[in-house]
């Protein structure tokens, strides 16, 4: 969801910069018309609880600092970044904190580097154009951040996210490589078996018959052509049709020979996966009380949808986290335990209260 964020903040900001270049204008007018032409008023809209929002604030805070800085969204230096694009920073960091709907209560992180960078560049804008509205405009924004206490001082820029501790510096990195972790896994799983592979050899026998009746034609074309004399270098014989049966030919023994050599080799094997579904049929079992085949195709079918593997798109809600419930025996003894737990404390309460002095 992090990446996300990270596209629409980038996009506003590639706006703002053209359209300032265009007006020779980056006054914060003119973000609030890309805002509006973007439609990032419905940043936090899509939002289920109060985690995703939090997320979504803290990561779109994380664009406007990093811009803000000169630097990327991994922390890298960026020295192209514009005039313009750096003073879209501080528009965004004074934006998504009014704006956010947890009411300030998601801080903008920085580390006396990082605040030093802020201070410096502000002082730099008022040096270099302290006539300009915009830098006017900065200082003022920038002020009044300060005025509402929304800078929470760290010692180090140490971003991490609430889901799996992401860490904002690396998130598009890691999103990255889960999704070609998750290509390779779709490969795997596509990887033809021995039965696929016979399919395939057939084609390739299918192919290999074909391909028969071109390859007497191109015999005949190239016994045609040898009779043409004094035409060897411009009319040279042709071998399209002849080399792919000899490749067809070769696959066949490669794909073949692989196959014998792997049934000759076979041995039994434990599977981790396998070993982790039954342990996992197992603790289904003890939590509550029945086999997971037992389960309605309904509900099955619930579940795994409930279970997304990849951290960058799994957020705490009560989709995840209320599973089936349990079994009505374990649930009365919950009860039985709370219930008894209370009368203790009652009981232990009045022994205390009948112990005390009279006055």
């Amino acid at each position: 969801m992090e990446v996300n964020v990270y596209d629409d903040c980038w996009l506003l900001v590639q706006r703002f910069n053209q359209a300032a270049n265009d007006d020779q204008n980056g006054e914060f007018e003119v973000f609030c018309r890309c805002w509006q032409e973007l439609q990032l008023q419905h940043l936090f809209s899509a939002q289920t609880n109060h985690i995703e929002i939090i997320a979504t604030t803290l990561a779109a805070l994380h664009v406007g600092k990093r811009i803000a800085c000169g630097r990327r969204t991994n922390g890298q230096l960026y020295p192209a970044a514009s005039r313009f694009q750096r003073i879209a920073g501080f528009y965004l960091l004074y934006v998504v904190y009014n704006k956010q709907p947890t009411q300030n209560f998601v801080k903008i992180e920085v580390s006396p580097s990082t605040w030093q960078s802020l201070c410096d560049y502000a002082l730099q804008l008022r040096r270099d154009s302290p006539e300009q509205k915009d830098t006017e405009q900065v200082s003022y924004l920038f002020w009044r951040l300060v005025q509402q206490q929304a800078f929470r001082f760290t010692a180090v820029d140490y971003g991490q996210g609430l889901d799996g501790l992401v860490n904002y510096d690396n998130v598009e990195s890691a999103v990255g490589i889960s999704r070609q972790k998750k290509s390779e896994l779709i490969l795997k799983q596509h990887r033809p078996n021995k039965v696929s592979l016979l399919y395939e050899l057939e084609d390739l026998r299918n192919l290999d018959l074909a391909s028969d009746p071109f390859c007497k034609l191109e015999t005949a074309y190239n016994r045609q052509k040898q009779q043409l004399v004094g035409q060897e270098q411009t009319l040279p014989p042709t071998r399209v049709f002849s080399q792919l049966r000899e490749i067809f030919s070769d696959i066949q023994n490669i794909i073949g020979g692989q196959n014998q050599n792997q049934h000759d080799d076979e041995q039994p094997t434990t599977s981790t996966n396998h070993q982790l579904e039954l342990r996992e049929r197992v603790r289904y079992k003890a939590m509550y009380g029945k086999e997971k085949d037992d389960l309605p195709k309904a509900e099955l079918d619930k579940e795994e949808e409930q279970e997304v593997q990849d951290p960058y798109q799994r957020r705490t809600s009560s989709a995840t986290i209320f599973l089936p419930q349990l079994p009505k025996d374990v649930e009365r003894e919950y009860e039985m335990d709370d219930y008894t737990e209370d009368e203790d404390e009652e009981g232990e309460d009045c022994e205390e209260f009948m112990d005390m002095p009279k006055s």
